[in-house]
């Protein structure tokens, strides 16, 4: 008979786990070590936090669970921005925490926090793990994460327990109902699109990982719609495509709106209003294409079909709409020419604007490289505006936006994938994770973190400045990023002019090595900049 260590960690090698992220205590030894028996790797971060973003990053590159584990009491509260962020970004982590000594319980309140009362609220499932119940927990919890809308579960384990025997149990969990198309049939979908002018698609951040990639493509061919994004699911379609107008979802004002006031119905497939800034209020014909039901909450629909996404738009092929000849490719070239007649201030001397820098990033890299943003202004500018060619290739904590995710995130991706990847961080942002710095030189991991260096909480400078309030609260003094590169070992540029981006993200790029780039920037060219 097995340990209930040995038996976790059997059952997360069974469900294609390579890597557990985290930071333990002496109460997860036994756990640990069973995981080290099943040729399982463990990534020792400095922040539990950082482990859930990270986990929630190789899920969504992998389409597996990711896994975080913890201590209890201190490690497992720091765990729980994290535990948010997976929960608000439609993320499958399973966090692993330990708990106090059952026996203890009652007399003993050293570290004790109630576990299940904590998670309860932004997980799926939590529960501690006992001799009478592991199978049954650990088997639901990981169908729960993938289940539906996919989101974080919860275990608690002490160590003393971990070492116990799994006593044999039969299923008495219910089983995962999966959802099938039961909310409305494809031809009335072909019946409601069919005399549309002005069709729009919205895709969300369900299209993972049902992939569903070359489907919407021609599914927007078809129909001669504009296509437009989420932050979670830019590269749906190449933002080189005629018919792809842009992001929505990160301020109350994105351009893109204009064409859903335009627009006489819109097909949402994969969406998820969680990553909206502004609610939803469209009242037009509305078709709901998801693997989850519409709610949390629910928007108003013409139809919902749920489902399997990808087959449902493979049985779409043939679908078309009346569409005028004004929209569809016509009306985002004229959307563009408008965004592209917007002028910036020249920056100050030995600043860039953040256009310059992103525009310089896109020309130095390839059409898949992986980039990851933190939150701030500069999250609002690059999601707007990154040219994302490839699907599932840019990663951002847009439902809960939690900063400290972007080297996080990074850091996983880099890992998963081997190939290099680009994090943009401000610089608040990199101070709130940068002992994660570490592990790009413990594992050689070929990420580019670029600092927006700018000194402040601009967001909320900028909100301040709006309402004709002095910056108060939101300014700071940076360290020297040149020492704190070579402190842990990584390469360092500083830019300070346009010839200077290109110059750093190649360098940074060609040598295959985690470098550090400190981007002077000018605040002046952030969308959410207030403008003389």
């Amino acid at each position: 008979m097995k340990t209930i260590a040995e038996y976790f960690a059997e059952q997360l090698r069974a469900a294609g786990v390579e890597r557990v992220y985290g930071l333990p205590g002496g109460e997860n030894v036994a756990l640990l070590e069973a995981i080290r028996q099943q040729g399982i790797d463990f990534l020792l971060v400095k922040n539990e936090s950082s482990a859930c973003f990270m986990a929630a990053t190789e899920a969504r590159l992998t389409g597996r669970i990711g896994v975080a584990l913890t201590t209890l009491g201190p490690g497992a509260a720091n765990a729980y921005a994290g535990l948010a962020h997976a929960c608000l970004d439609r993320a499958p982590v399973l966090l692993i925490t330990a708990a106090t000594e059952p026996a203890d319980i009652g007399r003993h309140t050293h570290q004790v926090l109630d576990l299940n009362a904590v998670f309860d609220p932004i997980s799926k499932f939590s529960a501690e793990l006992k001799p009478g119940n592991a199978v049954n927990v650990i088997g639901k919890a990981m169908r729960l994460a993938r289940a539906d809308r996919p989101g974080p579960v919860h275990i608690s384990l002490h160590n003393r327990i971990a070492s116990q025997r799994v006593l044999q149990e039969s299923n008495t969990e219910d089983a995962v109902i999966e959802l099938a198309n039961r909310c409305g049939n494809l031809d009335e979908a072909s019946a409601l699109l069919a005399d549309k002018r002005k069709p729009i698609i919205v895709l969300g951040l369900g299209l993972e990982p049902a992939t569903p990639y070359p489907e919407v493509k021609q599914l927007a061919e078809n129909l001669g719609a504009p296509v437009v994004d989420t932050p979670k699911s830019k590269g749906a379609l190449s933002a080189d495509h005629p018919l792809y107008a842009g992001a929505l979802g990160l301020t109350r004002q994105d351009p893109v709106y204009e064409l859903f006031d335009e627009a006489d119905c819109i097909l949402a497939i994969g969406f998820d209003v969680v990553e909206l800034v502004k609610p939803w209020d469209y009242r037009k014909p509305l078709i709901w294409l998801a693997s989850w039901a519409n709610t949390d909450p629910r928007i108003a629909s013409a139809l919902e079909l749920v489902g399997d996404v990808e087959v449902m738009l493979k049985s779409l092929p043939d679908i078309k709409a009346a569409t005028a000849a004004d929209w569809g490719a016509e009306r985002v070239r004229r959307f563009h020419d408008k965004l592209a007649d917007l002028e910036f201030s020249a920056p100050r001397a030995r600043r860039v604007l953040p256009q310059t820098f992103l525009n310089a990033l896109r020309a130095n890299t390839p059409d898949d490289i992986i980039v990851t943003t933190d939150v701030g202004s500069h999250k609002i500018f690059a999601a707007l505006n990154w040219q994302a060619r490839q699907p599932n290739r840019y990663f951002v904590s847009n439902g809960l936006s939690a900063m400290g995710f972007g080297l996080s995130s990074a850091i996983a991706a880099a890992e998963v994938t081997g190939q290099p990847t680009v994090c943009i961080t401000g610089d608040a942002g990199l101070a709130m994770a940068i002992g994660e710095l570490g592990l790009l030189v413990e594992r050689h991991l070929p990420v580019l973190v670029t600092v927006m260096n700018d000194s402040a909480l601009d967001l909320i400078r900028s909100a301040q400045h709006r309402q004709g309030r002095p910056a108060f609260g939101t300014e700071f003094v940076n360290p020297d990023f040149e020492y704190i590169a070579r402190a842990y070992g990584l390469a360092y540029h500083k830019v300070e002019s346009e010839g200077e981006c290109d110059r750093a993200i190649r360098q940074g790029l060609a040598s295959r090595a985690p470098a550090l780039i400190d981007v002077m920037i000018d605040p002046i060219g952030y969308p959410t900049t207030v403008r003389d």
